[in-house]
């Protein structure tokens, strides 16, 4: 696991991570751990967040961990959560919002149903989740949002049939641009990163053909996927005060496979 530098120091602040119990969510998770922060660990599966809290406790306190099983896309569940948390941490300094899910399908068979489910989950799970993170944040006047879209908002992915995929991440991308227009006012940051190809348990899946393995390290600059704390990194840096003077942005992390 990758060593983050000391001038990340989040102690005594509280960053909640939805879509925390696997792939990009479990690495934030454990690299906010590494440098102090309290953590929410959301997740609609509630036993991978209960593992990761198990292996965290050796890092952090138990109270410190606050586990929450949630469907970002339903708003009485996201409210709820973030009714629990205030609760028991009284504050949310940090939302790295997280979750999202797949399916691909070409446009011309994908059912009205799946489309729905992707995009209440990428999309409509991202807005309820940072509007009611964002109303807490907004009485303090202080906070940073962090939102996960993807290389694939800003282009289609070759060959993959991921258009309903690649849409829901666009408007991510503009969702962030809104949210940092109303919330500057209330010095509250909303960036977004847009990972590339990464090691997570969706890729890890995508990549078991060998052939499409290559294909994609062929197609990416520096030649391999990312890690997952590649992308911890990221969002450590737009999580601090470092970054007191970006919003609004969108931080490509692809290994340059957007340049072409």
């Amino acid at each position: 696991m990758k060593d983050y530098p000391i001038n990340y120091n989040f102690n005594d602040q509280v960053a909640l991570i939805t879509g925390a119990g696997s792939g990009i969510g479990e690495a934030v998770s454990r690299a906010f751990a590494k440098t102090g922060a309290k953590l929410v660990l959301v997740d609609i599966n509630e036993e991978s967040t209960n593992e990761l809290k198990n292996k965290l406790i050796s890092t952090l306190q138990e109270e410190d961990i606050l586990t929450i099983r949630t469907d970002v896309s339903d708003p009485e569940d996201v409210l709820k959560m973030t009714e629990t948390v205030i609760g028991y941490f009284a504050k949310i300094d940090i939302l790295f919002n997280n979750a999202g899910i797949n399916k691909r399908t070409p446009l011309k068979d994908i059912s009205f149903e799946d489309w729905r489910r992707i995009m209440s989950v990428n999309l409509d799970g991202m807005f309820l989740v940072a509007q009611a993170v964002g109303k807490e944040m907004i009485k303090r006047k202080k906070g940073k949002i962090i939102n996960t879209a993807s290389m694939s908002g800003f282009i289609v992915n070759e060959n993959l049939n991921d258009g309903v995929y690649c849409t829901s991440k666009a408007a991510v991308v503009m969702l962030t641009k809104a949210l940092a227009v109303e919330w500057a006012q209330y010095n509250i940051d909303v960036n977004a990163i847009a990972p590339g190809y990464t090691k997570t348990p969706l890729v890890k899946n995508l990549i078991k053909d060998s052939k499409i393995y290559e294909e994609l390290k062929e197609r990416i600059p520096v030649h391999r996927l990312a890690e997952p704390d590649e992308i911890a990194s990221a969002v450590l840096y737009l999580s601090s005060s470092s970054t007191s003077y970006i919003t609004g942005h969108t931080l490509k992390i692809d290994g340059g496979y957007t340049i072409w």
